[in-house]
């Protein structure tokens, strides 16, 4: 089997009616649900997963890889818009956001400080680097969640939803392959 890349997207914590709440039992669902997701794709086939070190899914994503990493060979790929990223987020936001640099196993960032198009050019370079993208997405039309998956169908990408409501799966092929497969989280 094929070694395969995975990035993640999603939505950041103010999108979801918890907010900011780590601690509240949708967040903790939605968490979970983040790390079924990876294990099927770890049994698929996938060895490294990329993170856009954003707040919310990002984050919880990026975590629970290193989680999953203690009992499968997996690889990190945190990736920064900017170095300053988190430079005015909250402390514990910022501490978990370090901690994650440091553990990952390969870091990239794209810009010292902070420019107009820095998130949707980091956004691009993970699907650029990926076969899977992994989207906690509500199919709403705007946003930086909406526009990456956008660009995952634009280059032919395999895409698995993951729908923040339902916990429902689905994997999209690529659009030759014309198949979709549905999982219940």
């Amino acid at each position: 089997m094929d070694q395969r890349v995975c990035a993640f997207t999603g939505h950041r914590p103010s999108h979801f009616a918890f907010g900011y709440q780590e601690a509240h039992p949708d967040c903790i669902r939605i968490k979970n649900a983040i790390g079924l997701a990876i294990s099927s794709l770890v049994d698929r086939g996938v060895t490294t997963f990329i993170s856009g070190m954003a707040q919310g899914v990002d984050l919880w994503a990026a975590r629970e890889v290193l989680k999953q990493q203690g009992q499968k060979d997996l690889r990190l790929i945190t990736v920064q818009p900017c170095s300053n990223q988190a430079d005015r987020w909250p402390e514990s936001f910022r501490y978990e956001y370090n901690e994650i640099l440091l553990l990952s196993d390969e870091r990239v960032c794209l810009h010292e400080t902070y420019t107009p198009y820095c998130m949707m050019e980091r956004n691009r370079w993970m699907v650029d680097h990926a076969d899977i993208l992994l989207a906690v997405y509500d199919g709403g039309s705007s946003g930086g969640t909406a526009s990456t998956v956008r660009y995952a169908q634009s280059k032919k990408r395999e895409i698995w939803l993951l729908d923040p409501k339902t916990l429902l799966l689905v994997q999209l092929k690529p659009p030759e392959e014309d198949e979709q497969l549905f999982f219940q989280l």
